[in-house]
């Protein structure tokens, strides 16, 4: 057989672009009959136990891991699950020295100095409890129970890990409410003004497309084994269109890619809109069954021109021409949207635009075409409500929320607000699955709220973040091997186990295991959903009336003897004609967007238009999306991942050129918020007048010195809809350090 690049990557899976080949090539697993060292291929000899990585990342792979007397050896991917390949990507292949890092928080410990002076004192379990049950109690006594934040996010994306537990905990107290809409909402937003929904197609048909459109996503850091489907669809002549503001290694691959100007994407598809309807390639046909308001969106068109399009997006109409024919003539064409370019203020419009599109094109309702943005079929299947026990909460309907994303203005020492308004102070944060003096926005303002005297902070994590240092109390948790849990797909339609791997290190605790003792000391194990066990939480979860998980017979004896179901079968996804809007059709023209404030059919408005004046005159847009190597703040306890750069600045060649920067040479950038050093990348990646640092690094890893991040720059002003963060709505100026 002859052996191109596509065949090999088939044949090994995916993740091999960003991750190691070992072990994935047939026959590697004889490799003691070969020379290979025999201790190496003695750690895949053992207990076989199944578990899903519960990163926040669109493959929430299924992993196999090897265990030998209680102790993890080796990963592996479930190859018998179709989207998978034997492989984890790098990250995932970093799990053992992950869970057996040296720098392991493995009992509880107490602030012996002032806040991030870096002096603990060692302490027990019991004196842990009582020492926050006393504060909590003391703080809801004088403060009131709504005086409590809870602080989480991705750390662990299992239902009891992220939910389950914690949330039965925080509900029991009476505590205020965290919004997590860091991520998606914005596009969520968007995208249901078009078409009623978030939600689209199985990635497993995307062999069948002629075009795969990557639209602002990087497949290589976030959803690697997604790359096979593309590859085999490539192999059987569909063409690769790639719609990015960096060269991704998808884009360095296409067969066009696209490099508009940041947040620009709105303009872009009016300008592929126009070329589709001025050369007769707009479905005609599809548009009449299917849409409102073509006519309104025609009048929109005509009043946005193709020099005012090149001006906005920097890119050449030719270029763009090219794009929209390739796209207009395909038969199947399928956009996978991204997270990071929804993370603007203005990303639910560009989210609205870009589906549109597809409509014009007619590209929904059959197998290898559609729409792909957040497949939460099976997480939107459970029972949230019954698994969070949302009903033991007091003021569940009334209490206060603070968006996440607006964590430093909610803890402010003199000023706290949320959504804008005033609001009484937070006076106990607990912070788990998470670390958000790193990932939150502001850092430097997330740091100055921590250090408040009168801030109790509790810190459940494994290791010394950014935000452990400014405890008060640090409890050890588990990773996640080592308690069971069951995690859900949110780009194929899966439902899938975590078994236990191992039992927990040290002393430490999974976060079911500490809130329900917490709960117990604090007096509160009086309600009966507090003392349940982890199989009686996954069990309220799948206790559902979806019509998928009746029709598909899916229990909790099933998903623990298949290890994965699929939740939803819809096949093609709106193969129907029925949409999710009000009036069950797509909606070239609002009423959605009309009531929120923004043009019924397309809104031009770009993020420069909401910044302040100080921000705005800045000369580069920061782009702070995600590397291969880790997982938002994750992964920095693995050495080798630690020592890859995450004080890298990528700047485009004519742009250093003419502020006098070299590769290596240490750059600063700076705005209002405050400032950050990088180690400059001289690259054609980025264009002119945008910067890229990776998101998320550590203060307390700055190689400077400097306890700097790159979310010492961004903004946390939420995005036009959805209360999404719009970290990528950031300006900054850049000079030689």
């Amino acid at each position: 057989m002859k052996i191109n690049r596509r065949t090999f990557l088939q044949g090994v899976g995916a993740s091999s672009v960003v991750g190691s080949l070992s072990g994935l090539m047939p026959g590697i697993a004889n490799a003691t009959e070969r020379g290979g060292a025999p201790d190496k291929m003695l750690k895949r000899e053992g207990k076989i136990v199944y578990h899903t990585c519960q990163r926040n990342c669109a493959d929430r792979c299924l992993l196999k891991f090897t265990v030998q007397n209680g102790r993890m050896t080796y990963v592996e991917g479930a190859s018998e699950m179709k989207k998978m390949g034997t492989s984890p990507c790098v990250k995932g292949h970093a799990y053992v020295q992950y869970t057996y890092a040296a720098d392991r928080i493995l009992h509880p410990m107490e602030r012996a100095g002032e806040k991030g002076e870096g002096k603990w004192r060692r302490i027990s379990w019991d004196e842990a409890y009582a020492k926050i049950s006393s504060r909590l109690q003391q703080i809801i006594k004088e403060h009131g129970a709504d005086s409590i934040l809870p602080y989480s996010y991705s750390g662990h994306e299992g239902v009891i890990g992220k939910y389950g537990g914690p949330s039965r905990f925080f509900n029991a107290v009476g505590a205020r409410k965290l919004d997590r809409k860091v991520c998606v909402f914005a596009a969520y937003e968007g995208l249901k003004s078009v078409t009623g929904t978030y939600q689209g197609p199985d990635p497993y048909d995307n062999i069948y497309t002629n075009c795969y459109i990557s639209w602002g996503q990087n497949e290589t850091a976030t959803n690697v084994h997604g790359i096979k489907f593309i590859n085999q669809a490539r192999d059987n002549g569909a063409k690769l269109l790639v719609v990015n503001p960096m060269r991704t290694p998808i884009a360095s691959q296409a067969d066009i890619w696209l490099q508009p100007k940041p947040s620009t994407d709105t303009h872009l598809a009016t300008g592929i809109m126009k070329y589709l309807v001025e050369n007769d390639l707009a479905d005609m046909k599809f548009i009449e069954a299917n849409t409102l308001g073509y006519e309104d969106l025609l009048k929109r068109l005509d009043e946005m021109s193709y020099d005012e399009i090149e001006q906005v997006t920097g890119v050449p109409r030719e270029k763009m021409f090219e794009f929209a024919k390739v796209y207009g003539e395909s038969e199947l064409s399928v956009i996978r949207l991204g997270y990071g370019m929804q993370r603007n203020y203005n990303g639910a419009r560009m989210s609205r635009a870009i589906a549109m599109m597809h409509a014009v094109a007619g590209q929904y309702g059959k197998i290898g075409n559609g729409f792909i943005y957040d497949n939460t079929q099976a997480d939107d299947s459970l029972n949230y409500s019954k698994g969070r026990a949302d009903h033991i909460h007091p003021n569940g309907d009334t209490v206060g929320h603070v968006n996440m994303t607006e964590i430093a203005k909610a803890i402010h020492p003199t000023n706290p607000t949320a959504y804008g308004k005033p609001i009484k102070p937070i006076k106990a944060v607990i912070n788990y699955n998470g670390n958000f003096v790193s990932v939150a926005p502001d850092s430097n303002a997330c740091r100055l709220g921590a250090m408040r005297d009168d801030l109790f902070l509790v810190v459940h994590d494994f290791l010394m973040t950014d935000t452990a240092e400014l405890a008060d109390i640090i409890v050890p948790s588990t990773t996640q091997f080592e308690f069971p849990d069951m995690g859900t797909d949110y780009n194929c339609y899966h439902m899938q186990t975590s078994e236990k791997v191992i039992e927990p290190l040290g002393e430490s605790k999974d976060n079911w295991i500490f809130f329900k003792e917490l709960a117990a000391h604090m007096g509160l194990d009086y309600h009966p959903e507090m003392r349940v066990d982890y199989e009686q939480i996954l069990r309220d979860f799948l206790d559902t009336d979806e019509p998928a998980f009746r029709h598909n017979n899916i229990t909790y004896e099933k998903i623990i003897e298949d290890k994965f179901v699929t939740v939803y079968d819809q096949r093609p996804f709106f193969g129907d004609g029925k949409y999710k809007t009000d009036s069950g059709k797509i909606e070239f023209y609002s009423q959605m967007m009309k009531d929120a404030g923004y043009h019924p059919v397309i809104d031009f408005g770009l993020p420069e238009d909401e910044m302040i004046p100080e921000e705005k005159k800045l000369p580069f847009r920061m782009l702070s999306p995600a590397i291969p190597q880790r997982a938002n703040s994750s992964f920095y306890n693995v050495k080798y991942i630690r020592n890859f750069p995450a004080y890298l600045a990528k700047i485009n060649t004519e742009d250093a050129k003419e502020l006098g920067i070299k590769n290596n040479d240490r750059v600063r950038l700076s705005n209002h918020r405050g400032e950050a050093f990088f180690t400059a990348q001289v690259s054609g990646q980025v264009g002119r007048g945008t910067v890229m640092a990776p998101k998320n690094n550590w203060r307390r890893m700055d190689p400077y010195g400097k306890a700097s991040c790159t979310n010492n720059l961004t903004t946390d002003k939420l995005t036009d809809m959805g209360g999404c963060s719009a970290y990528h709505s950031t300006n900054v100026a850049l000079e030689k350090a």
